[in-house]
């Protein structure tokens, strides 16, 4: 049992400046993101970075390792039909495919993992809608 409402995500492949992109989308929807499988705890989820398809059966099967039930979402470099359906058929719960919107990767996420119903419908510029109500004379 989780002591934690945080969901947690561990990347597997991709460099430092993906990680800090998608610390950044994950902390949005209140997902805490690892870097390192080493000192991860129990991941969620699983996304799992390739370049090519030849590294995706063993990127899935070491992602499976790390989480047996959560979801392996695969971030594949460009929308190659071809990688994306080679990675569901081998157990991807669903793809991304880098350079698409961001707002895309948060729908994406937040089909796979919980996500709080305050943090759901955040506002791509940060602007807060004023609430009901509220006048300002």
């Amino acid at each position: 049992m989780k002591s934690s409402s945080t969901a947690r995500a561990l990347l597997l492949g991709g460099d430092a400046s993906l990680g800090s992109l998608l610390a950044d989308v994950l902390a949005e929807l209140g997902i805490a993101l690892e870097l390192s499988p080493a000192t991860a705890a129990r991941p969620d989820l699983v996304l799992v970075h390739v370049e090519r398809g030849e590294s995706l059966p063993c990127q899935i099967q070491l992602a499976r390792e790390f989480t047996s039930e959560g979801p392996v979402i695969v971030l594949v470099p460009f929308a190659d039909e071809r990688l994306v359906g080679l990675a569901l058929r081998l157990g991807a719960r669903d793809c991304f495919a880098l350079g698409s919107p961001l707002d895309e990767l948060r729908r994406v996420l937040m089909a796979h993992v919980p996500v709080p119903p305050s943090l759901a419908f955040i506002s791509p510029g940060g602007a807060v809608p004023p609430s009901p109500g509220s006048t300002h004379d």
